[in-house]
């Protein structure tokens, strides 16, 4: 970005962090708390020294006095939860911690001399009693005590920083991605991408918001520079023009993933660089206010009080506020104009093939053009989506109305208890009536293939091959399933957005095997070959986030004998807008 257009999209952002000081008043309670307006469990949490960063940003734009009052407010809480390790746990505490010093770093001076008077003592004298239990842990662990530094409050301790440098390092897988899933002991097949992206922007939101490093953290700086390059190098394949990025397993889609994404592109790459600018990414998030100023938890436009694709630790006080912290510190790369050095050798190697396949991560993606998916290798331990699964559509550049994947009891996946689970792909139920689905927690055989990826896998009950492709005629998916035993059937499950707080879907039957399909003013085609004829179901799922859903269910197959095999397709086919 030119330099005038860098310090208009940074005046935009301070703009939306000044709208929000009046939902953060509205919010504090007479004695200075910060509650969740909707939920009494886990309520306020973290949430002051989140307010306590937006409203130092505010302030540092000269934004009023009724945001210092709020600041102070807000770190007088912060100080005061630190100090009831009885009733907040550890790792509450080291969010607190973090963003009570990032608030500071973030005021202007006379503000920062001030409070720093008040609340220094405090805050020097604290010590971090929680073990590492992520990998985002060890990356607030390792900021917070450069913040600390920063201030003034109390030297960094060397062995810290390099122990949790070291953490982080090991977590990053060869292609590097991130595994949130470790600890201090043990390695697990988590791989959320919303914590990959939030590790990097912790390492970097350090260098945003400390000016001055003295020579002997420089290296510590240098060091974590390194994770993030690489980090981002593995993320470019995930970021789509629209400013988002492709996201699966734990926190997929919740606000912070706003803030870190806008942070991090403004950071490495405001241009466009790695599939959209810093000012694509700010304003992928705006859509999603609401008439109160606050924002969606997860990008919808639904009541917050219906959870809509919400984990139960998402509340809207907490995940508005770590979002738009986000952007706080993306305001601040912008307006120093500081960005991630280049290796002496240049950028790193370009984006190469439309496909890329990650099989330590179990993630691949497709790109042509603005035609986009990512899609899943494995189901991951926590079980957030079956293997083979598509997410992340993107055609022409625009949402399609599937619903992002998300499972609820996946130890009965698959079973009519389930009914709530949104996911798209094959269900055989065998003579003994168990339904057989693809949750393999090894990766599938995966190749690209025209316009797409082509998964094979096998079992002792069936073989699959299924094809992923999208183009300028929209999404198909193609199965070729063989049975190695007797099959009752074979049926085919496809999540749609029947509303996301905005549109409500409008279907109809178009022919004996075609629903057509209404959001808004887009229409498409839904289209089977090889399979009976295609019934959206009744039930609706809260489940994923893009909204409520409600899966079409076909039968592909009635029984079918050792041996036999059946074929079948769907098509999800753009057709012109309606007139408004």
């Amino acid at each position: 970005m030119e330099r005038a257009e860098q310090a208009a999209v940074a005046a935009a952002m301070r703009e939306t962090l000044r709208r929000y000081v009046p939902v953060i008043r509205g919010w504090t309670t007479p004695d200075g708390k910060l509650p969740d307006p909707y939920e009494t469990v886990y309520s306020e949490n973290y949430a002051p020294a989140n307010a306590a960063a937006v409203l130092a940003a505010v302030c540092r734009a000269g934004d009023g006095d009724e945001a210092a009052g709020l600041l102070e407010t807000m770190l007088a809480r912060t100080t005061e939860l630190l100090g009831d390790k009885s009733g907040v746990t550890p790792f509450c505490r080291v969010f607190l911690y973090h963003y009570g010093l990032m608030a500071l770093l973030l005021a202007p001076e006379q503000d920062r001399i001030r409070l720093a008077g008040r609340f220094g003592k405090t805050l020097g004298a604290y010590e971090d009693d929680c073990p590492v239990v992520n990998t985002n842990c060890a990356a607030l662990q390792w900021a917070m005590e450069l913040f600390a530094d920063a201030l003034g409050l109390k030297k960094a301790d060397p062995g810290l920083l390099q122990h949790r440098l070291a953490f982080i390092a090991n977590a990053q897988l060869a292609s590097g991605f991130i595994n949130d899933e470790v600890t201090e002991q043990a390695s697990h097949d988590g791989m959320p991408i919303a914590y990959h992206a939030f590790t990097l922007f912790l390492l970097a939101s350090a260098s945003a918001v400390i000016e001055r490093w003295p020579d002997r953290l420089e290296p510590y700086r240098l060091e974590a520079d390194d994770i993030v390059r690489k980090g981002m190098q593995w993320m470019r394949r995930s970021i789509t023009p629209d400013g988002a990025f492709a996201m699966v397993e734990r926190s997929g889609y919740q606000m912070f993933t706003w803030g870190a994404l806008t942070a991090l592109l403004a950071y490495t790459a405001p241009d466009g660089e790695y599939g959209a600018t810093a000012r694509d990414a700010y304003r992928n998030w705006l859509p999603y206010e609401h008439d109160d100023g606050t924002y969606g938890c997860t990008p919808n436009r639904l009541p917050h009080s219906l959870r809509v694709g919400f984990e139960t630790y998402t509340h809207l006080n907490m995940y508005n506020l770590l979002g738009l912290t986000g952007i706080a510190v993306a305001e601040r790369v912008l307006e120093r104009g500081i960005r991630l050095p280049e290796r002496p050798e240049g950028r790193l190697e370009a984006e190469g093939a439309p496909a890329f396949v990650d099989s330590d991560s179990g993630y691949a993606f497709y790109r042509d053009g603005a035609h986009f998916f990512g899609c899943t290798l494995r189901m991951h331990n926590r079980k957030y989506a079956p293997a083979m699964q598509g997410f992340h559509f993107r055609h022409a550049g625009r949402t399609l109305p599937i619903a992002e994947p998300r499972l609820s009891a996946s130890r009965k996946f698959g079973g009519e208890a389930d009914r709530d689970d949104v996911w798209e792909g094959c269900a055989a139920t065998d003579e003994a009536g168990i339904v057989h689905v693809p949750d393999m927690t090894e990766n599938v055989e995966t190749a690209e293939a025209a316009g797409g990826l082509t998964m094979r896998f096998e079992n002792d009950v069936l073989r699959c091959e299924k094809t992923i492709a999208i183009g300028d005629g929209g999404v198909t998916w193609t199965y070729v399933v063989e049975a190695k035993q007797p099959l009752k059937d074979v049926g085919h499950v496809l999540p749609l957005v029947v509303h996301d707080g905005r549109d409500a879907l409008r279907i109809a039957t178009g022919g004996d095997r075609e629903l057509l399909l209404q959001t808004g003013l887009r229409r498409y085609a839904l289209r089977y070959e090889g399979t009976g004829a295609p019934d959206m179901e009744l039930n609706r799922s809260l489940l994923s986030v893009s909204g409520v859903s409600a899966k079409v269910r076909v039968r592909a197959s009635g029984p079918l004998k050792a041996g036999g095999t059946v074929r079948w397709s769907v098509a999800l086919v753009p057709l012109p807008d309606a007139q408004p």
